[in-house]
């Protein structure tokens, strides 16, 4: 096939799915000068960029990533807007990874996948094409099967299982009902997750008084804390939830987000209670120089279960 025959082709197949890579054949042309072996890779993945393809023209650079996972790395090639023709390469070891969260608010999604040394690598998509992200979020937390969790995830472990044991049914509510459509999706892939505990929405009131928090009361739409499962198994928690976690108005959000934490990385827990909402409690997972956060509300079953061994 000649240059021009693959220029073609490329811009033929763009659009806003995220295609897997199989041959050397499909990897974008932007990323064809970096070393890759596709013999040993376990799962590759190009990004394309955010843009119709009526707004592109045959031969321009198509693809904004290339994501290689292979037996010890998660690689993220990432093209420079600046410069045309660039790429960066950004390295992250899989034995080191501390958290992964994927995160889609209607078709603007993003990947944001976190190393014990403090960096961490985002990667917006479409978020019409969740599926192969899906697809790279399991193998990530496949390669850390088998790792050894760290005490405190330990203890972590036996006290979910004890409350798995005591609680009542799952019980998100019912404008929170699609948290358990993304449990059940987690579950086809990952069958041994349990569900820990789950809470719906929750209206926050501010604390303090003043004028503005008079108007904010009166005037502006109340803040909610949304609804979130948290589950596990023996490799990590998972935190299914929103897109954020405080979102102000009434009105139930349709957004999803999967938070994972590998139990091989969880180093503490730290609660404090919000700063403006007493009614919400920040949760901090951390691993390493990674610290990743949530929210959930105060005297809740996760809240009591993560405080008995947080500090």
């Amino acid at each position: 096939m000649t240059v021009a025959d693959e220029v073609a082709d490329e811009y033929e197949r763009f659009g806003p799915w995220i295609d897997e890579v199989t041959t050397p054949g499909e990897v974008p042309r932007l990323f064809r000068s970096h070393p890759l072996d596709l013999s040993t890779a376990r799962l590759v993945l190009k990004v394309p960029r955010n843009v119709a393809r009526r707004d592109v023209r045959a031969g321009a650079d198509l693809y904004d990533h290339l994501l290689v996972v292979d037996d010890r790395d998660l690689t993220v090639l990432s093209r420079r807007p600046a410069e045309p023709g660039t790429f960066t390469v950004r390295t992250l070891a899989l034995d080191g990874l501390a958290s992964v969260r994927d995160v889609v608010s209607l078709l603007d999604a993003h990947l944001t996948v976190a190393s014990r040394d403090g960096t961490s690598v985002t990667v917006p998509y479409n978020g019409s094409a969740r599926e192969h992200v899906t697809r790279l979020v399991d193998e990530l937390r496949g390669a850390v099967v088998g790792a050894q969790p760290t005490p405190l995830a330990l203890a972590l472990q036996r006290a979910g299982s004890e409350l798995v044991a005591s609680e009542r049914l799952l019980d998100t509510g019912g404008s929170d009902g699609g948290l358990l459509a993304d449990l059940a999706a987690v579950r086809r892939t990952q069958p041994h997750v349990v569900p820990w505990t789950g809470h719906g929405r929750v209206v926050l009131r501010p604390v303090g008084g003043g004028f503005a928090t008079l108007v904010q009361r009166v005037v502006q739409s109340p803040m909610t804390l949304h609804g979130a499962v948290l589950a596990a198994d023996g490799t990590a928690l998972e935190v299914l939830g929103r897109h954020e976690w405080l979102v102000r108005g009434r009105t139930p959000v349709s957004s999803s987000s999967r938070l994972v934490v590998p139990w091989s990385a969880l180093d503490a827990v730290r609660l404090v209670p919000h700063e403006r909402y007493p009614d919400a409690v920040v949760v901090t997972f951390v691993a390493g120089r990674d610290a990743t956060r949530i929210a959930v509300p105060a005297g809740s079953a996760a809240h009591r279960l993560l405080a008995a061994h947080g500090s």
